[in-house]
């Protein structure tokens, strides 16, 4: 009986280890899924910089981490963030865009057309979008530094690319660690 009961142990004992490490291992397994996605949308997540951009254009400065009103002269207003650069940049930090597959020529002229429908709406507006001629280069340059690393994340599909071969090693590392903890648990290799 005393064998018997032993055995009744044993058995219970490794069922619950193989239930704890199965469990483990659904656990990690979501972890590692919610990391990928969360990777991946990081990478992808380009409003930021956009905010950034509004922020820097219309008179605020970042201090410690947070934008704050100044007494600076903003160098245009609300309105032409409003009705100009956002719609103009936001589609170059669209996920549907940065996950395109296009050539070089067709990227410059996209952004050559946006800087001159910018530029134009510049010129006609700027009585109503308190932009001094004489900053109409510096607001053009900021706005073009802000799209143009942006839309060359789409020449001949790079950040496709790069995502796909990030999950592919994420994967990898995955299943390299889940086959170190089988053979750990059962006792084989290493």
């Amino acid at each position: 009986m005393q064998e018997e009961s032993e055995k009744r142990q044993i058995n219970a004992s490794k069922e619950i280890s193989s239930f704890n490490a199965g469990a483990q291992e659904g656990q990690t397994e979501i972890y590692n899924s919610e990391g990928k996605s969360d990777l991946i949308k990081w990478q992808q997540d380009l409003n930021d910089e956009l905010m950034d951009l509004a922020y820097e254009l219309t008179g605020w400065i970042k201090k410690e981490g947070v934008w704050v009103r100044t007494d600076k002269q903003p160098l245009c207003n609300d309105r032409f963030m409003n009705d100009v650069v956002m719609p103009q940049c936001k589609p170059y930090i669209s996920r549907i865009y940065i996950n395109s597959n296009l050539q070089e020529e067709r990227i410059l002229n996209m952004l050559r057309n946006t800087s001159d429908e910018i530029a134009d709406n510049m010129a006609d507006g700027y009585d109503i979008y308190g932009i001094d001629f004489i900053n109409f280069d510096l607001v053009l340059r900021l706005i073009k530094n802000t799209i143009t690393s942006s839309a060359f994340r789409a020449l001949n599909g790079w950040t496709k690319k790069t995502d796909s071969t990030i999950l592919k090693r994420i994967e990898s590392s995955i299943e390299n660690s889940k086959e170190q903890q089988k053979k750990g648990l059962f006792g084989i290799g290493g």
